[in-house]
């Protein structure tokens, strides 16, 4: 398997997520990842599993910026829904992943069935303010099939370095070799008592066409603004045509 072009968080992972939005949502297919906007308000069609001793269990919880205590919140703080509209195909249901433990290590995982082509994969985190207050840090690892987008990151250092109580999109392209089942993976672990939190939300993979198939022959399909470019030596035909007649 072939990856490139991966980027972690900030606003280059912002303008990536917007780049691929602007020049190849045309050619983008559905999300392959299920409940990636955690829209059923639970987890379900994920993994959770946890090693060492939780102090909070991964949660969904409601983005619709009322102040909830946990579990049915971010510990009194109002969490607003993701607005961003690039990256995932799929709009923000009002629900996101909320990982918080003080201690342990909790996962949240999904498989899903990929064959040989190009993907946009990545996913919108969220550090509220009130977590970020807290004194001990925590690690976060997003990976979507064996890359890291984070790997064991610093939860405050994400939260400095995109922003507190902003969604932020972390996002890539993959070129996937070979068909197959892969993993989606979220990684928690809690630094002491109380530690840093975060937010998961919009979590996709999503095939992107480049190429239709005429004959035996794969020919490149062309992006937007080079249809546009095809087009105007043609207009420009008929207008002497017409002229001529």
């Amino acid at each position: 398997m072939t990856w490139k072009a991966i980027l972690r968080n900030g606003a280059a992972a912002a303008l990536l997520a917007i780049g691929l939005v602007a020049s190849g949502s045309a050619m983008a297919g559905p999300n392959l990842v299920l409940n990636g906007t955690f829209g059923t308000g639970s987890f379900a069609d994920w993994t959770t599993s946890s090693a060492g001793p939780i102090t909070s269990a991964a949660v969904v919880i409601a983005t619709d910026n009322v102040a909830r205590p946990y579990p049915s919140g971010a510990y009194g703080q109002a969490i607003p829904e993701d607005p961003l509209l690039t990256g995932s195909p799929d709009a923000a249901a009002g629900y996101a992943a909320y990982f918080s433990t003080d201690t342990g290590t909790q996962t949240l995982s999904q498989t899903v069935s990929l064959v040989a082509g190009t993907y946009a994969i990545g996913f919108d985190v969220y550090v509220p303010q009130n977590g970020f207050n807290n004194p001990h840090d925590a690690t976060f690892t997003g990976s979507i099939a064996g890359t890291s987008l984070f790997s064991s990151a610093s939860v405050a250092g994400i939260g400095t370095a995109d922003g507190i109580n902003t969604w932020v999109t972390v996002a890539s392209t993959a070129q996937v070799a070979a068909a197959g089942t892969y993993t989606v993976a979220f990684t928690f672990a809690g630094g002491g008592s109380p530690a840093k939190d975060i937010l998961v939300d919009r979590v996709f993979v999503t095939p992107i066409a480049t190429a239709t198939t005429i004959g035996q022959q794969q020919v490149p399909v062309p992006e937007p603004g080079s249809l546009a470019l095809l087009g105007a030596p043609l207009l420009g035909l008929a207008v002497l045509r017409r002229r001529r007649a």
